[in-house]
């Protein structure tokens, strides 16, 4: 069975997260696997059993007893995952120890919080966040702290007209049929750029090639602001995720859909944010 890996850092500002995490899992039919990374320091003042403790098996169970705790606290009522895993994880690095989850469990999708409740955990798990778009071995769908995930009746994907858009688009596909959701195909575009309509027909007939949906539309917006265009339209579309896929650093060409563009949608947005990057293309949902 595939699966969904959610990682927390127990604050308030994850539990938006956990009850996506929790809905998808049901919707696609994967395990939920949770995760908490820690650090073995960090366990010394717990009570430990034994004489003798295994500090680092007795640090694990208590560490697996309070996600666990966390879960059954917090979960939605309803749906129920078919399968749960508990599967917290000793690490120095917060970003090493999601990875080497993912990796384990051959995980098709990372759900984390966008931001940590207070200034120190949003720096945790906000930088996390930013690091996992370069370096996860799958997507990854942010969650902002007060985001109410409810059925997801349309999605934006937001493009360059790449090849790598194709790849990650026959992802989206996927997870559109499962919400049966529109897909927003989108472009933003400067009035300098008078190649944009071109583009946008060349890369339709591109990917028609490649996946048949018919709830796909395209768009051409007009702006020199990417950001808040997205996030404007994506509001007022009512949508319930934003894709985009986060692109290598290209020599010194000067692209609109520059390097970073992705976490910064990340740290600001008020929307669910599904990354792509060019490692995990190859990751598929089904």
């Amino acid at each position: 069975m595939k699966s969904i890996l959610y990682a927390t850092d127990y604050s308030n500002a994850s539990l938006a997260a956990l009850h996506c995490a929790q809905s998808l899992s049901v919707m696609l039919r994967m395990r939920l696997v949770l995760t908490h990374v820690y650090d073995l320091p960090t366990a010394l003042g717990t009570q430990l059993e034994g004489p003798f403790p295994d500090l680092r098996s007795d640090s694990l169970t208590h560490n697996r007893k309070k996600l666990e705790a966390f879960y059954d606290k917090n979960r939605l009522e309803d749906p129920t995952p078919v399968e749960r895993c508990a599967e917290p994880v000793e690490n120095m690095s917060v970003l090493s120890g999601i990875i080497s989850k993912a990796n384990e469990w051959n995980a098709r999708l990372i759900v984390v919080g966008m931001k940590g409740e207070h200034l120190v955990k949003e720096m945790v798990m906000g930088s996390t966040t930013k690091k996992l778009i370069d370096k996860a071995p799958c997507p990854v769908l942010a969650v902002p702290a007060n985001h109410h995930f409810d059925k997801v009746s349309s999605l934006v994907y937001a493009t360059d007209f790449e090849l790598e858009d194709l790849r990650a688009l026959e992802k989206v596909v996927d997870l559109a049929r499962a919400f049966s959701a529109e897909i927003r195909v989108v472009h933003v575009t400067s009035d300098k750029e008078y190649y944009g309509p071109a583009q946008m027909e060349w890369f339709k007939a591109m990917l028609r090639e490649r996946v048949h949906y018919d709830k796909m539309y395209f768009e051409l917006l007009e702006s020199d602001d990417v950001v808040h265009s997205l996030q404007d339209y994506s509001q007022h579309l009512g949508a319930g995720l934003i894709g985009m896929l986060e692109r290598a650093q290209k020599g010194g060409v000067k692209k609109l859909f520059h390097r970073d563009l992705v976490k910064q949608m990340a740290s600001n947005n008020s929307i669910p944010l599904l990354s792509f990057n060019e490692q995990n293309l190859q990751t598929y949902f089904y």
